[in-house]
């Protein structure tokens, strides 16, 4: 018997490898998108939220419904400031869904631009559950409903990215034209958060993360549309150094707004008028 099972050994050692290896590859962000999507999301589902809001800062917020690129119907709000010039696209954090959003967008209403704020699928009133590719796709949809429903030209267009929706942004900003685009409190890339929020991570390499990577700061190397980067320097939940990351690597012209006072969603409260003047710089300077 010892001797058999001595030969038996390296078949022993080879099954075992093999299921730790697949234990590796099928724990991987990639493979088990599902598990980490419930970290990465956190959707309110229409009714939550206040949907009979009327105004936002004495503008009306006009519902919206557009097709996605799958065919799922998308809902956003289109509130249209008298007289602007450009319009921004708001793609929001991963939590609540557009209607958690008021104080920030009579923030950037005061800049003088108009705001479509839109929710991805699985957030509020939008079909479908959300995942990482399908986001991306949603704000490319919101792009193109802009530009195609509403009759904006691309060269009025400014990509806004909160947070998730900064890495949102800039996805949109890599297959789109725009005039713009204005990240606050993004993160560099999803492999990088995913990492400083869960360090065993940092064993999966880059191929074994969802795809696509939500790498900005990639991105950022080779996009040479003008770009504002607004972070709170006291941002808790993703910390300020993404934001020098993303300056550092980022193509000029680009401009860089740290808000000392602010965290992570509180910048509309603490920093409102700092923030205000950095928007409009950004916005008169534009072609």
């Amino acid at each position: 018997m010892t001797r058999t099972f001595l030969r038996d050994i390296p078949k022993i050692a080879a099954g075992s490898a093999s299921l730790l290896a697949a234990a590796y590859v099928g724990l991987s962000p990639r493979v088990a998108g599902a598990l980490y999507a419930n970290m990465l999301f956190h959707p309110n589902r229409y009714p939550e939220g206040d949907y009979d809001c009327g105004e936002i800062a004495g503008i009306k917020a006009e519902d919206v419904f557009f097709a996605g690129a799958d065919g799922k119907m998308l809902h956003g709000w289109h509130l249209s400031v008298p007289g602007s010039t450009k319009t921004l696209l708001f793609s929001h954090g991963n939590t609540g869904n557009l209607t958690g959003r008021p104080h920030l967008l009579a923030v950037l209403l005061k800049c003088g631009a108009s705001v479509f704020i839109y929710d991805y699928r699985g957030y509020g009133r939008s079909d479908g559950t959300p995942t990482v590719q399908g986001i991306c796709d949603d704000g490319r949809a919101a792009f193109d409903h802009l530009e195609k429903e509403r009759r904006l030209k691309a060269s009025s267009i400014v990509l806004y990215g909160e947070s998730l929706g900064a890495a949102v942004s800039c996805q949109v900003s890599a297959t789109r034209n725009c005039a713009g685009m204005i990240l606050q409190s993004g993160f560099s890339s999803l492999r990088q958060i995913g990492i400083e929020m869960l360090p065993l991570m940092k064993i999966y390499p880059s191929a074994l993360f969802p795809r696509p990577g939500l790498d900005s700061a990639q991105v950022l190397e080779k996009n040479t549309r003008p770009l504002l980067i607004i972070h709170g320097e006291k941002d808790g939940v993703v910390p300020f150094s993404h934001a020098r990351e993303l300056y550092q690597r980022a193509q000029k012209p680009k401009s860089f707004m740290p808000l000392p006072a602010a965290a992570h969603n509180d910048i509309c409260f603490v920093a409102a008028d700092q923030f205000i003047d950095s928007v409009k710089t950004f916005l008169m300077a534009l072609p």
